[in-house]
């Protein structure tokens, strides 16, 4: 008879080479492996399923369910979910392969860097986007938490753990602490077991972003028992009482998120998206109000030159006229921001580390590069006057026409390029024109060490290349020597080089 497999010293599963583990909960172990036939890196989740004691459910029927659970949640495609690649089971252990993340929980974010107001709103709106669109496909999460959201490198938020949730409690090593630190996440009508449906996702996130906006939870029990019973009978606090700087607007929609009663609270997960969309449109620049003649500009400018009235109208619904003061930084060096600006009336420069690089006139598109690319500014944009520009946030593209999105990112791609162009040229004369830096040569103008790569530092004679921007061709050092009292001699040796 053959022992079953243990989880804690697996080296591989079918195809799958196990490398490391990664993680470890309640739900099972999380490793990280290689897909030895596609050649990618993978996550699996391994664990055991149990019939309960005293359960009718038998451990064959659970099989079955898992099955058919995991198929649903492994069609869904989207970029804020985790995919699902395959399921198995070996022995007694199942396993579910998933897309590797690179990158942090928000729970661990929270703990380390938490995220901005702003940022938070985003992280929901993105997420709330992913749940409609499982929802439409029938697959409800029911463990919506921090532990459950992976920030990619890219700073994309993604929801893990599709298809297991049912099944919470019949995995082998489930410990009770691991019921304690989801119990906060719990919808009222799943602590009283009655009747759930997709409206328990819109809960959850509620308490995620409840959470995120406060650093706190909205229910606080001295143990799992007093937690629950808080769930079902009192009424939180709206996070504006806890974070001053925290809108009414975004204090009603925590709240009708966290509604006792489902039928009050938001109908579907795209309408709460909507609400925090409203949110994002407002940045920090004063707002102004949309008149006909600001319209009218946009129009005028060459780069909207080929969009019609009615889609110039919708541009202007997902973004929020706004102004500025001359000195008055639109775009902040290093900062990490959404919004991008098309800049309607006045002048702007755009600054490094307080050199001036360029400057915008009325009619450009900026900051758009790191607003879809969600990195860090490279240069900052500061107002020479009074401007008046529209301020879009990039990720409410999603609420745009597709054919206006087109439009729009082919705006986007001229302005990368004419940049890329621009570059091109400063690199030339860095450059041999060859692509090889004049600054810092492959070849050591001193000693002639053939790095392959560009020198700071010689790592034969120590010199410093950039010092010498014209090649010195010594190879031999010279020697005085004395022949006699009055007689000196010199000769050439070769350098006498490490």
């Amino acid at each position: 008879m053959t022992s079953e497999p243990d989880a804690t010293k697996l080296k591989r599963i079918k195809r799958y080479d196990i490398i490391r583990l990664i993680g470890e909960g309640g739900m099972g172990r999380v490793y990280l492996a290689n897909d030895k036939i596609i050649r990618r890196p993978v996550a699996i989740k391994v664990f055991t399923i149990m019939s309960t004691p005293g359960s009718e459910t038998t451990k064959e029927k659970l099989m079955r369910d898992f099955f058919l659970e995991t198929q649903t949640a492994g069609a869904l495609l989207h970029p804020n979910i985790v995919v699902i690649y395959d399921v198995g089971k070996k022995g007694d252990l199942f396993y579910m392969v998933m897309e590797f993340v690179y990158g942090r929980t928000v729970l661990e974010h929270q703990r380390t860097s938490p995220f901005s107001m702003k940022k938070s709103v985003e992280i929901i709106y993105e997420l709330a986007l992913a749940l409609d669109y499982a929802h439409s496909k029938g697959v409800v999460h029911r463990d919506i938490k921090p532990e459950n959201i992976i920030m990619s490198a890219q700073g994309i938020p993604k929801i893990t753990d599709f298809g297991i949730a049912r099944f919470r409690k019949h995995l082998k090593g489930h410990r009770r602490h691991a019921v304690v630190g989801s119990s906060r996440f719990m919808a009222p009508e799943q602590v009283l077991r009655r009747e759930q449906d997709h409206r328990v996702d819109i809960y959850q996130l509620g308490v995620v972003l409840f959470e995120l906006l406060t650093r706190q939870s909205p229910f606080k029990g001295i143990d799992s028992e007093s937690t629950l019973s808080k769930i079902c009978t009192e009424v939180p606090p709206p996070p504006g009482r806890i974070n001053p700087e925290i809108p009414e607007q975004l204090d009603r929609i925590v709240s009708k998120c966290l509604e006792k009663n489902p039928n009050k609270r938001y109908p579907r997960a795209k309408d709460l998206a909507d609400d925090l969309a409203a949110c994002l449109k407002a940045g920090i620049h004063t707002l102004i109000s949309p008149d006909d003649e600001l319209v009218e500009n946009l129009k005028k400018f060459e780069l909207f030159s080929l969009f019609s009235e009615e889609e110039i109208s919708e541009l202007v619904k997902v973004g929020e006229f706004v102004t500025c003061h001359a000195g008055q930084y639109i775009i902040r060096e290093n900062e990490t921001d959404s919004n991008f600006f098309v800049l309607l009336e006045g002048n702007v420069k755009v600054v490094k580390q307080s050199r001036i690089l360029t400057g915008f006139l009325p009619g450009a598109v900026f900051g758009e590069v790191g607003a879809f690319a969600r990195q860090q500014r490279s240069a900052g944009v500061v107002a020479q006057g009074d401007c008046k520009l529209l301020q879009i946030n990039a990720l409410l593209f999603k609420e745009l026409d597709p054919l206006l999105q087109l439009k729009m990112l082919h705006i986007v791609l001229r302005n990368i390029a004419s940049l890329v162009i621009s570059l091109d040229g400063e690199l030339m004369q860095l450059t041999d024109g060859k692509g090889r830096s004049a600054a810092l040569p492959l070849v050591c103008p001193l000693c002639g060490f053939n790095n392959k790569a560009p020198i700071e530092i010689c790592p034969r004679c120590g010199v410093i290349p950039a010092k010498y921007p014209e090649p010195l061709m010594v190879k031999e050092k010279i020697v005085t020597k004395t022949i006699s009292d009055d007689e000196e001699t010199q000769e050439y040796l070769p350098l006498d080089l490490p």
